[in-house]
Parts: structure tokens; C-alpha cells; sequence
């Protein structure tokens, strides 16, 4: 089977595209897979500052308001950690996939009470003072899942009237959660951490969207090259190569009056087209002498 020089030309592109594809979508998955996870973590970033702000802001501001209060209610309101986990628990209606817990090694609210892996983080965090952000990839029941935290260390005096001894914490408190847990905390001891999770999924389902987005414009740009390509090509290339054929074919017949080629410019065609045209003269003059 003869191949055009177009249909070579263009198996030849679309070989070389296919290997410049496959090397660039290999590339950019890692590059895109890395890219989203910063930005995964960034957002974890910020729902741990609104968290820290909405702590800050419930000791500064509202617990000093109903201290008083204590001695005859108490209100979990006015706990920190209990504001900011809150407010977080708010938040997650809009963002699902973004887990945030205070998690306690010893909590006065059981719901706060460490898991195993978050007792190892609270560990790392209590052995490294100057270790202020820890985060990393953790192995869970529903996959692989990117975590952020953050100590949580008793710089308040103010908080070990709660938790310093069963006896000396408010009634009120511990007719609400009991004299068992709780208690024991020192000052500038690390006892939790500020913990935000995301399933690897989410990363990974933006770098995959984006990948995608990625491919799509590669293959656009592609066909439109292509096209442009094979345009120049027929205008460049093939439409005088035809034109040179059917004169030499025309020769080759004997018929030295066909139509001359039009060897106009400098690039290799026209130095051939030219050539041809010295060599038909002098086969026309050949022709005659041997005619008389």
C-alpha cells in the first residue's frame, strides 16, 4: 500500500504527540497529585485558625462574662474547646470531607477523648515542644487520609480550675461530667491536639479533575495544530510536489512544451524544481540534436 507524504507526515505527528502525551500526563499527575494536597492542606490550615480564633475568642470574651454563672450552672458553651468544635461542626455542612476534633488525652467530655492515632500525635507533639504543626498521610478504615495538627497546651491558669483536682473544680462541672476524668492538667502541658482530617479522595478527585482539564486542552491544541499543520504542509509541500510530478510526468512522455514549474524561492523544493528545469532543457536540446 503507497502512503502519501501527508498520511506519513501525520503518522509520524500523532506518534510523536502519543509520546509527548503519555510523558506530560505522567508528569503532571504527580505534579497536580502534589499541588492538590498542599491546597487540601491549606484549607485544613484555615479550619484550624478559625477553630484557634474561635477558642481565643470564647476565652477572652465569653467566659470571663459568666463566671459568675459557673457557681450555679454550668455551661458548655463557655468551654473553648467545646465552642470550637462546635462552630467547626457548623462549618462541615459546607464542607463535608473536612473532619476537625480537640482531641484530649485525659477530657472532661468523653467525646473528646483521644483515639489511638490521635494519642500517638499528641505523643509527638508533647515530646517536641518546638514542634508547633505536625501533619502527614495516615492509613484509616475508609482509606488513606491526610491529617493537620496542632498542641493543645494549657498556657491559662485560668483553665486548671477545672482540671487541676475533682475537689477544687466547680460543682457544677463535675455533677455534669462526673469526678473520673479531667483532671490532673499542669500548666504548659500539652494534653490534646487540634486535629483536621481529609480523606485522600478529595486531593485526589481535584487532581484528577484537573488532570482530566489538562488532557482535553492537550488534545484540543493537538487537532488544531494538526490541522494548521497539514494545511502548510499541502500548500508548502505537497501541492508542488504534485505539480513538479505531473511536469515530469508530462516530460517523460516526450512533451518538452508542458507548462514550466514555478521554482519561485530559496528552500529545497525550488532548488529542485529548478534543477529539473535545467535538466529538461538540456534533454530537449539533446533530443533535437539527435532529431537531425
Amino acid at each position: 500500500m503507497r502512503l502519501s507524504l501527508a498520511v506519513k507526515f501525520n503518522i509520524v505527528f500523532i506518534a510523536i504527540f502519543a509520546l509527548g502525551f503519555a510523558g506530560s500526563v505522567f508528569f503532571a499527575q504527580r505534579a497536580l497529585e502534589t499541588a492538590a494536597r498542599e491546597e487540601t492542606v491549606q484549607s485544613a490550615r484555615l479550619i484550624m485558625e478559625a477553630a484557634a480564633a474561635t477558642r481565643a475568642y470564647t476565652v477572652d470574651q465569653v467566659t470571663p462574662l459568666l463566671a459568675n454563672q459557673l457557681k450555679y450552672q454550668f455551661l458548655p458553651q463557655t468551654v473553648s474547646a467545646y465552642a470550637a468544635t462546635e462552630t467547626i461542626n457548623l462549618l462541615r455542612k459546607e464542607f463535608p470531607d473536612y473532619h476537625y476534633r480537640e482531641a484530649t488525652l485525659n477530657p472532661t467530655n468523653l467525646r473528646d477523648r483521644a483515639e489511638d492515632w490521635e494519642a500517638d500525635i499528641v505523643h509527638k507533639l508533647a515530646d517536641d515542644p518546638s514542634l508547633k504543626e505536625y501533619g502527614g498521610v495516615r492509613d484509616s478504615a475508609t482509606g488513606l487520609s491526610v491529617f493537620l495538627a496542632r498542641p493543645i497546651r494549657i498556657t491559662n491558669e485560668a483553665c486548671r480550675e477545672c482540671h487541676d483536682t475533682a475537689d477544687r473544680a466547680p460543682k457544677t462541672v463535675t455533677e455534669v461530667y462526673g469526678r473520673e476524668h479531667g483532671f490532673g492538667w499542669k500548666l504548659n502541658e500539652v494534653v490534646g491536639a487540634q486535629v483536621v482530617s481529609v480523606p485522600m479522595s478529595v486531593p485526589l478527585q481535584h487532581a484528577r479533575r484537573a488532570l482530566e482539564g489538562l488532557m482535553v486542552s492537550l488534545v484540543a491544541v493537538f487537532l488544531v495544530l494538526l490541522v494548521a499543520l497539514n494545511i502548510v504542509i499541502h500548500l508548502v509541500v505537497t501541492q508542488r510536489v504534485r505539480s513538479l510530478s505531473r511536469v515530469a510526468d508530462e516530460v517523460s512522455r516526450g512533451r518538452f512544451d508542458a507548462a514550466e514549474f514555478d521554482a519561485g524561492g530559496a528552500d529545497e523544493l525550488s532548488l529542485l524544481a529548478r534543477s529539473f528545469g535545467r535538466m529538461r532543457t538540456s534533454l530537449a536540446a539533446a533530443m533535437k540534436m539527435l532529431e537531425q
